[in-house]
């Protein structure tokens, strides 16, 4: 294993990360509309499933990965649902011109867990993500020579190059939060995140 090696790992990564996508535009819309920390919390979902399609990829369990049509099902029907909810809530928002009351208390444990797990369902649910890894990792990394300490390496950086994009797009997001301070702005910002929110649910609950 060579310094080179994982830094072409490394810029490929970035390049995915920073690439516009349905969970950098689902971090966006739960910025808007609940806080850059449930944004965070939901990036830590999505970097979770990120790193469980590297692992097989690493593990060459992809087979095995396919044969989980259960499982890939119930984890879309849970990304589906969480953000069809966050596109009544924004919708509902803007038609009464007043904020919903949430499911679970803004900062209780469940409320947390539940954008987890919704994070967590973001690419867990589409099975796409395993091709990516499958060509990207071989391609940069030798499999026979990825050891324990290279495997920790490797999600290291994975978790460093999440942390600073998926950062930028929520800071980004949290300024603009703080123009929506008339009614007709915040109007407007609650139709584009329900229709942002509804078209990544449409998508999520479509894609093969």
């Amino acid at each position: 294993m060579t310094p080179e090696n994982l830094l072409l790992f490394a810029g490929a990564l970035l390049v995915l990360f920073v690439t516009p996508g349905p969970g950098i535009a689902a971090m966006i819309a739960r910025t808007l509309d609940a806080g850059p920390w449930h944004a965070a919390m939901y990036g830590v979902g999505i970097l979770t499933g990120d790193m469980f399609w590297f692992t097989l990829a690493v593990t060459g369990l992809s087979a095995l990965a396919t044969q989980l049509g259960a499982f890939w099902l119930a984890a879309k029907l849970v990304g589906v649902a969480y953000l069809s909810w966050m596109a009544y809530r924004a919708f509902w928002s803007a038609w009464t011109g007043a904020r919903p009351r949430p499911v679970f208390r803004a900062g209780s444990k469940r409320s947390w867990a539940a954008t987890y797990v919704a994070g967590v369902a973001m690419p867990l649910s589409n099975p796409k993500p395993i091709v990516f890894y499958l060509t990207l990792v071989p391609a940069f990394v030798p499999l026979a020579e990825i050891t324990p300490l290279t495997y920790a390496l490797m999600l290291a950086i994975m978790a460093v190059l999440a942390v600073l994009t998926a950062g930028a797009y929520i800071a980004g997001a949290h300024r603009a939060r703080q123009w929506l301070v008339t009614p007709t702005v915040r109007r407007g910002a609650d139709i584009v995140t329900g229709c942002v929110m509804a078209g990544i649910a449409l998508l999520l609950l479509f894609a093969r």
